[in-house]
């Protein structure tokens, strides 16, 4: 979409071989690569010259060490925050997540809320997006759901009336864009959901109709898989966490007053 525009794009990266990947995907798309890693913010500032936005969409489900979520939800967006208000950047757009809260349970929606309280704080005029359940091609959800099923007769069906509002992916790009493209009504903070609620449940089974296929569903609760998550969490690319399992504890549903993808000039896209 930005490529669309004929914007000029620098992308961050920390995989090393991202490039070659994308080059395969994409045929003659313009973007300048530049490698690091969440510890060094030089890198950052020595190639943002001249830049008009800058979109943060830096974040992880679990920690490989203690200190990961706050190093990236709340230490870059501060970082990024200042940097964008000394060399005056125009816009900075900041991904972040429905339902994160500075009291809650869970270290992962802490560290974002603290995250958006800390960029806020250094550039004013910042703005925060939100989005539920992300769907989309290759997403975390259903991809995940899709894996499992290629195996197993049984997918497990964690905290199965937590309720979710899946936005497509596809939208979140477009609200983007527009916000870049100063098409926003002057809000700090976007809520980005679809227009139609479901609970964990209702969505494995629309899951199995579209794939035409039967699993059997084992509801599960979240405290007891406490146990095993307690122990799983320290692989190195966990199923789930302890962490996960406060977060579905919790709707992830759109409760505040704040504007969404209608006031960015998006329509939702039905799931």
């Amino acid at each position: 979409l930005l490529t669309d525009m004929n914007a000029e794009i620098i992308l961050f990266t920390r995989k090393s071989n991202f490039k070659s990947k994308f080059d395969k995907t994409f045929n003659n798309i313009n973007i300048k690569f530049v490698e690091w890693d969440i510890d060094n913010f030089e890198t950052i500032e020595k190639n943002i010259l001249g830049v008009d936005c800058i979109i943060n969409l830096c974040g992880i489900l679990f920690e490989n060490k203690k200190g990961d979520f706050y190093k990236v939800h709340s230490k870059l967006p501060a970082y990024l925050g200042k940097i964008s208000s000394q060399k005056k950047i125009n816009t900075l757009i900041h991904v972040s997540a429905l339902g994160v809260s500075a009291d809650s349970r869970s270290r992962y929606s802490r560290s974002k809320a603290l995250g958006e309280k800390n960029l806020i704080e250094n550039f004013p005029k910042g703005k925060i997006l939100r989005p539920s359940l992300l769907y989309g091609k290759g997403d975390n959800f259903f991809g995940q759901f899709s894996k499992m099923s290629s195996f197993s007769p049984v997918l497990p069906l964690i905290s199965r009336f937590t309720k979710f509002q899946p936005v497509f992916v596809g939208d979140v790009a477009m609200a983007i864009i527009n916000i870049a493209n100063n098409k926003n009504d002057g809000e700090n903070f976007y809520e980005l959901v679809g227009r139609s609620v479901y609970s964990f449940e209702e969505l494995l089974k629309i899951f199995l109709e579209i794939k035409n296929i039967k699993r059997f569903l084992l509801p599960l609760n979240p405290n007891v898989m406490m146990i095993p998550a307690f122990f799983l969490q320290y692989l190195p690319k966990p199923p789930f966490t302890v962490d996960q399992m406060k977060l579905l504890k919790k709707d992830n549903i759109k409760i505040n007053n704040f504007p969404g993808l209608e006031e960015l000039g998006v329509n939702p896209t039905d799931m």
